[in-house]
């Protein structure tokens, strides 16, 4: 990975995952007291991250502060038309941009501090108006700008809400342009956009299996659950049908359906039953998460469009079998099978399976502190040390 790309420190940053981690472990009582401090002192890091209520409370004030120097600015510029605006526009935001950057980022050690967030996100909402101004503009251009911004600050930055951004103005550049391209592009939509969002979460696997980058798991694990989650809603009945009427101008009668309506009716089953299939063979869990939400979705649809007019009956039913289903699988894994088991082995849901193994190979495989050797080392009742974990890990 390019290190120029990113404006924070990556050693820092790679420090920080281990702790956080480590810290799961620990909780979660893989790792001991001794073992936890060994790896405090070992990844100590001097990136400045307060609690959630703080870097709220942080970025509120940040936006009071410079909304109060902004309002004098534009009291002593006064009226400089639309090209004088933008021009001023556009060197504010570089300015809070690079300020962030220089100041905080490289200078103070913020890192997602609610500070820095607030200089990136006015900086880029200076630097759009600057692109945009006040006139009006083809319905295609505020998705390309958005999406131009919302990347650099995603990439950049590490922010997960512009990553949101990212995908969700990919994803209206894209209808558009097939929108004003007409024809048979308007007529392929659905499948263009299941194709689009399908080479995206396939590209991303591929990205992430290649990058040694440990600390990007968050941005993954986002944009990888946004694109499956595209992917079977592009597909899905009912929002193929509800938005050919209200955007594209299909009209239909009561009982009329779309165009080859037994195909989205068949993406609408197959898809959360695909997905589902392949969690489990692969044992992914992000997958399985997202099968049974569109599993839920995919029943919704059907409720929708073919009800036995009896809806407390139905949801009463439905309710029945799940905790029925639920009860048994609760009861059959018990004991591990085939590597699934009822127990949550781990405090964070979302941790990585390579976390251990960074454990032991960078810190306590090689730390001889109070002349302990990584042999002498135990974790969770087995030994390890040197390059990884043994047997009994």
């Amino acid at each position: 990975m390019n290190k120029s790309i990113i404006a924070y420190n990556i050693p820092e940053l790679e420090k920080k995952n281990v702790l956080s981690e480590a810290q799961n472990l620990f909780k979660s009582n893989v790792l001991n007291e001794e073992q936890w401090g060994k790896i405090q002192v070992e990844f100590a890091t001097n990136l400045y991250t307060p609690s959630f209520t703080m870097r709220v409370l942080l970025f509120i004030v940040s936006l009071i502060g410079m909304s109060t120097i902004m309002g004098p600015v534009g009291l002593i510029v006064g009226d400089i038309g639309d090209t004088g605006y933008r021009f001023l526009s556009f060197l504010l935001g570089i300015s809070l941009l690079l300020f962030t950057e220089k100041k905080l980022i490289k200078d103070k050690s913020h890192y997602k501090s609610g500070v820095t967030e607030a200089g990136i996100y006015a900086g880029l909402s200076f630097i759009a108006f600057a692109l945009l101004g006040s006139q009006s503009h083809s319905l295609l251009v505020y998705p390309c700008v958005g999406f131009l911004l919302a990347a650099f600050a995603a990439i950049r930055y590490l922010n997960l809400t512009a990553l949101v951004l990212t995908i969700g103005f990919f994803g209206w550049m894209l209808f558009q342009l097939l929108s004003n391209i007409g024809g048979v592009a308007q007529a392929l939509m659905p499948f263009i956009f299941m194709s689009a969002f399908g080479l995206i979460y396939w590209g991303s696997k591929k990205v992430r299996v290649k990058l040694s980058a440990e600390f990007l798991n968050d941005q993954f694990i986002i944009l990888q659950t946004i694109s499956l989650v595209l992917f079977y809603l592009a597909g899905n009945y009912f929002v193929v049908r509800e938005l050919s009427i209200k955007m594209l101008g299909l009209t239909l009668s009561e009982r009329q359906d779309i165009p080859f309506a037994f195909v989205f009716y068949g993406l609408t089953a197959l898809v959360p039953i695909g997905t589902i299939y392949w969690g489990i063979k692969h044992k992914s869990t992000l997958l399985i998460r997202v099968a049974l939400l569109t599993i839920a979705l995919s029943i919704i649809t059907f409720k929708y469009y073919f009800s036995l007019g009896m809806p407390v009956l139905t949801v009463t039913v439905a309710g029945a079998i799940l905790i029925i289903v639920a009860l048994i699988s609760f009861n059959y894994l018990k004991q591990v099978r085939n590597g699934y088991t009822r127990e949550k082995l781990l405090n964070n849901k979302w941790s990585s399976p390579d976390i251990m193994a960074i454990v032991a190979s960078q810190t306590l495989g090689g730390n001889t502190n109070n002349g302990t050797t990584s042999e002498e080392l135990q974790f969770g009742g087995g030994k390890f040390g040197g390059a990884g974990a043994g047997g009994n890990w």
